[in-house]
C-alpha cells in the first residue's frame, strides 16, 4: 500500500520562497526546500521548483468568493510545510512562516535567497526578466512594493527645498490633489530598493518595529519613523495650534482686561504611542500600511495607518485622532446623527460651503451666536427675518444701504431717534406723508424747504413761527413770490405779524397785539399796522368804513371816510410852497375858527 499523509509518516520541511507570482492566483509559492533542493540555481533554477500550496486558517472559508486572501509571504521568507503526497515530495504545502535576525543581504545567483536581482538570461525556462528593484512607476517590472523613505509636510509653500527631496523626480509624489491647498504633502520613495531581507534592517528581528516598541529608529534618524514623522507633520501644520472663532477676555497681571483668541492642538504622537513587546499586535504590509492592536498596559491603542501618512488612532483614554493628507469624502445615503456633549471646534483654512436643500436650522440655547467675516456677509432668501431683544447694525466707517419695494418702521414707544452727524438726504419719487402726535424740527444752521408744486401747511390749532431773540444782521424773515400773490388769512381769528422781543402768537379771537411793531388783519377785513412800544405810536388802519392815520394815540390824525376828510392836530400845516390853491365847486364850504386866525400876506375874497 503506498504511503500517503496520515498513514505511514508525516514528511515536513523548511524552505525559502523564491517566487510568489502564482498564475492561478491561489497564493502558491515556489519554495526551495532544505535537503530536497540544491542551492545551485544552475542545476535547479527557481522556475523548476514545484508550486507549494498555502494552508489557510479556519477563519477563511477558502471558497469561491468567500475567505481571506492567501497571500503574505514574500521572496526570501522562510516557511514551514509538509508534503501531502508523503515521500514522493511533489505536492508541497506550507502552513507557517519563520522569523529571525538576518545577518547578511540576499546573495545573487544562489538558492535560498530573494532572487529578484538574479539575471540568468541563459536559462531556457525563464519566462520573463526578474523585476529590477529600482522604483519606476512607468515600468511594470520596477513597480516593487516598498514603504516610503520620507513624507514631508509644507505649509503655504509653492516650491519645495531641493535638499529635502530626491533629485530623481520618479521618486517624488505630491499627495495634495487640490492645487489651491495651502498644505502640501510630498512623499519620497526609495529610489533603489533592497531585496529581502532589507539591507537597512539587517541584524534586527524580522518582527515589525511597531510591535517591538522601537518605531522611528531608522538609520536616517528618528524623523524617518512613523512617530517621528507624525511629530514633524504636527509641527509643520500648526506649530502654534488651531485658532478658534470665539474671542475671550482675561485679566492680565496689571489687572487690565484683554481680549484673546483660544487655541487647540493636535495630540502629541509621542505621548499617544507607548507600545512594548509582546503586547502590540501589528500587521504591516510591504508598501507601508500598518494595522495595530496594542494591548500595552497604560498605552492601549487601535491604529490604522496608510503609507501616505493618513491615519486613524484611538489612544488609551479613548481619544480619537484622524488625519487625512489628501481630500476626505463622507457620503451618507440616509440620516446622519451626531451628538457632542462638550464643545466642537472646526478650523478651516479654505472656505466652508454648505448646501441644504430643505432648510438650515441652528439653535443656540444659551450664550452668544456670533458671526464675523473680514470680507463680507450676504444673506439671501425669499423672506429674511431678524428678531431679538436688541438689534444693532454697526457699519463703522462704512455705509448702510436698504433696498426694497417699501419700507415700514414700527416702534411701540416714542423713543425713536435718528442721529446723523453729517448730512442727510431723503429722496421720495412720489408723495411724502409725515404723521405724528406732535412734530418738532430743530436745526443748528439754515433750513430750506423747496417744492416743485404747492406747499400747504395746515393746523387745527395755532401756528407759530419764531425767529431767535438775537437774529444776525440783515433780514430776519423774507417772503418772496416770484409770480402771483401772497395771502395770509385766519378764518376764525386775526392774522397778526409782530416784531420785537414782546412778540407773541397770533390771537385766535381777533384784535391786534401792541408790540414794537405789528400788522393785524381782523375777520371783518380790517388791516392795522402798528409801530411803537406798548401801544400805537404810529398807526395805519384800513377798513371797509375808511382809512385812519394817527400818531400818539390820535393826537394827530387824518381820517378819510364817507363823510369826507378830517385832519386833526395841534397844528395843521398844508405844505410850505409859495401858494396853495384850493378848488371847491358845488359844495357849501364853511371855515370856522374858535381861536385867533392869522393870515399873512394878501387875502382876496371873491363873491
Amino acid at each position: 500500500m503506498p504511503d500517503y499523509m496520515g498513514k505511514d509518516g508525516f514528511i515536513w520541511w523548511q524552505g525559502v520562497v523564491e517566487d510568489r507570482k502564482d498564475p492561478l492566483y491561489l497564493g502558491r509559492c515556489k519554495v526551495r526546500i532544505l535537503g530536497w533542493h540544491t542551492d545551485n540555481k544552475s542545476d535547479m533554477p527557481t522556475e523548476s521548483l514545484p508550486w507549494a500550496y498555502p494552508l489557510q486558517p479556519i477563519t477563511s472559508a477558502a471558497q469561491t468568493g468567500v475567505g481571506i486572501s492567501p497571500t503574505g509571504p514574500v521572496e526570501g521568507t522562510w516557511v514551514v510545510g509538509f508534503y501531502r503526497d508523503g515521500e514522493e515530495g511533489q505536492e508541497p504545502v506550507f502552513f507557517g512562516t519563520l522569523g529571525g535576525i538576518p545577518e547578511s543581504p540576499s546573495i545573487a545567483n544562489k538558492g535560498f535567497n530573494d532572487p529578484r536581482l538574479d539575471f540568468e538570461e541563459e536559462h531556457p525556462l525563464k519566462p520573463k526578466p526578474k523585476p529590477e528593484l529600482k522604483y519606476n512607476p512607468s515600468t511594470e517590472n520596477a513597480q516593487v512594493p516598498y514603504s516610503p523613505r520620507k513624507i514631508t509636510h509644507y505649509k503655504g509653500a509653492t516650491t519645495f527645498p531641493s535638499e529635502d527631496v530626491n533629485t530623481d523626480l520618479d521618486n517624488i509624489r505630491l499627495l495634495t490633489s487640490n492645487p489651491q491647498a495651502t498644505q502640501k504633502v510630498v512623499l519620497e520613495e526609495w529610489g533603489t530598493r533592497s531585496t529581502y531581507p532589507r539591507s537597512e534592517l539587517l541584524n534586527e528581528p524580522t518582527t515589525p518595529r511597531q510591535a517591538r516598541g522601537v518605531s522611528g529608529n531608522y538609520p536616517l534618524g528618528i524623523s524617518e519613523g512613523i512617530i517621528g514623522q507624525k511629530l514633524q507633520w504636527r509641527n509643520a501644520l500648526t506649530p502654534d495650534g488651531f485658532t478658534t472663532a470665539q474671542q475671550k477676555t482675561r485679566v492680565n497681571s496689571s489687572g487690565s482686561a484683554i481680549n484673546y483668541v483660544d487655541k487647540w492642538f493636535e495630540p502629541d504622537p509621542t505621548v499617544i504611542y507607548g507600545a512594548k513587546y509582546p503586547y502590540n499586535h501589528v500587521h504591516q504590509s510591504e508598501s507601508g500600511h500598518i494595522m495595530e492592536v496594542d494591548d500595552t498596559p497604560g498605552a492601549e491603542r487601535l491604529h490604522r495607518y496608510h503609507r501616505t501618512g493618513t491615519f486613524e488612532e484611538i489612544g488609551s483614554l479613548g481619544q480619537k485622532i484622524v488625519k487625512v493628507v489628501n481630500e476626505s469624502f463622507h457620503i451618507g445615503l440616509n440620516n446622519d446623527y451626531r451628538a457632542v456633549t462638550g464643545n466642537q471646534y472646526e478650523h478651516i483654512t479654505g472656505k466652508l460651503d454648505v448646501v441644504s436643500k430643505r432648510g438650515y436650522y441652528h439653535n443656540c440655547e444659551s450664550g452668544t451666536f456670533s458671526m464675523r467675516a473680514d470680507g463680507g456677509i450676504s444673506l439671501t432668501g425669499g423672506e429674511v427675518s431678524m428678531s431679538g431683544e436688541n438689534i444693532t447694525l454697526d457699519a463703522g466707517k462704512g455705509n448702510i444701504l436698504l433696498i426694497g419695494h417699501s419700507l415700514t418702521k414700527r416702534f411701540d414707544t416714542t423713543e425713536n431717534t435718528d442721529e446723523v452727524k453729517g448730512n442727510a438726504t431723503q429722496k421720495v419719487g412720489g408723495s411724502y406723508i409725515l404723521r405724528s402726535g406732535s412734530l418738532s424740527m430743530n436745526t443748528r444752521g439754515s433750513t430750506g424747504i423747496s417744492a416743485g408744486g404747492d406747499i400747504t401747511l395746515s393746523s387745527t390749532g395755532a401756528m407759530q413761527e419764531i425767529i431767535g431773540n438775537l437774529p444776525p444782521a440783515g433780514t430776519a424773515k423774507s417772503t418772496l413770490a416770484a409770480f402771483g400773490d401772497i395771502y395770509q388769512s385766519a378764518l376764525l381769528g386775526s392774522v397778526t405779524l409782530a416784531t420785537g422781543p414782546l412778540s407773541g402768537p397770533i390771537p385766535l379771537g381777533g384784535g391786534s397785539f401792541a408790540a414794537l411793531g405789528s400788522i393785524s388783519v381782523s375777520p371783518a377785513g380790517e388791516i392795522e399796522l402798528n409801530c411803537g412800544p406798548l401801544g400805537s405810536l404810529a398807526k395805519i388802519k384800513v377798513g371797509l368804513t375808511g382809512i385812519d392815520l394817527s400818531y400818539l394815540s390820535g393826537l394827530s390824525s387824518i381820517t378819510i371816510g364817507p363823510a369826507g376828510v378830517e385832519i386833526k392836530g395841534l397844528t395843521v400845516k398844508l405844505g410850505s410852497s409859495t401858494s396853495i390853491t384850493t378848488d371847491v365847486e358845488g359844495v357849501l364850504t364853511n371855515v370856522k375858527g374858535t381861536g385867533i386866525t392869522s393870515v399873512s400876506g394878501a387875502l382876496v375874497k371873491l363873491n
